[in-house]
């Protein structure tokens, strides 16, 4: 199929950093937009009209919009639950954005969480998430298991009283490829999902399934990803939940010869970390400022 995982171009990571600053700045900007009141499928059909107008032309899976307790993925979650429904905004909600739009085969995932008002719970589960960012690569500098890196961040936050739901994802994963895929000229779907990548995760996710071989685009905590890291772009993404609140981040990793570091320096998570260190408020509108 032509998918490209790795030994990109000082080029091609560029387009890439670019391409996943512009989803960030479109979940800002939604975000910051907000008034109370809106539905989720309101707000996914803005975010979808925006990445339109920047130059998508696929979602590897469409925008996201989770409001309240459903950001913390209660009860058996299936991917069914993850579109949005006609659930509305209210003050005091957490708030997930989360996109992974296609721009000429440049496959960028995104997650932007944020609470809609003052909510303290969601100020301390974005705070434990930070950890996470720095974890993550230097377990791999160190050079443990795509496994074992899953495995500690899951115990990590089961024992500071959060559930891992990210678990609940498909794949359960804590992480999974970013890609680039041929630039057709038509795009093809299945419910919603970019009918390209989606085959092409399944494929070569069954294969390192039925133990024939290491190269799952998912990371996780099952045996397929019992093995060293894999050169290439990886999408991090550790979500966790307590009650009816819950918050995520996602951004580029790039390993190189089993080397890790982040594509770029400051996404919105980070400056987030930053003004809940200086007491300050931390809503999109903060971040604009």
């Amino acid at each position: 199929m032509l998918i490209k995982t790795h030994n990109f171009t000082d080029l091609q990571l560029s387009r890439f950093r670019e391409l996943q600053r512009t989803s960030f700045e479109i979940l800002e900007d939604v975000a910051s937009g907000l008034k109370g009141g809106e539905t989720e499928k309101e707000v996914t059909r803005l975010l979808v009209k925006h990445y339109r107008a920047a130059g998508a032309d696929s979602f590897f899976h469409l925008p996201v919009a989770l409001f309240g307790e459903r950001t913390a993925l209660p009860g058996e979650w299936t991917v069914n639950d993850f579109f949005p429904k006609q659930k509305k905004l209210e003050p005091g909600d957490s708030v997930i954005l989360d996109a992974a739009p296609l721009f000429s085969g440049f496959l960028v995932d995104t997650s932007f969480s944020f609470c809609f008002g003052q909510n303290t719970h969601h100020k301390a589960l974005m705070k434990h998430l930070e950890q996470y960012r720095e974890s993550v690569p230097a377990a791999i500098n160190r050079g443990e298991s795509f496994k074992q890196i899953a495995d500690n961040v899951q115990a990590t936050m089961i024992e500071n009283n959060y559930e891992p739901v990210h678990t609940k994802h498909p794949g359960e994963v804590l992480g999974h490829r970013a890609i680039k895929t041929p630039n057709l000229p038509f795009q093809l779907r299945i419910q919603g999902f970019d009918a390209i990548s989606l085959t092409w995760f399944k494929i070569k996710n069954n294969i390192a399934m039925k133990g024939l071989g290491r190269r799952s685009p998912l990371w996780n905590g099952l045996k397929s990803s019992d093995h060293l890291a894999h050169d290439g772009l990886w999408l991090i993404e550790p979500h966790a939940g307590k009650g009816t609140v819950g918050a995520k981040w996602e951004e580029i990793l790039v390993i190189e010869q089993g080397k890790a570091r982040w594509l770029d320096e400051n996404p919105p998570h980070v400056r987030q970390w930053s003004l809940i260190d200086a007491g300050k408020c931390y809503n999109p509108c903060s971040l604009a400022e």
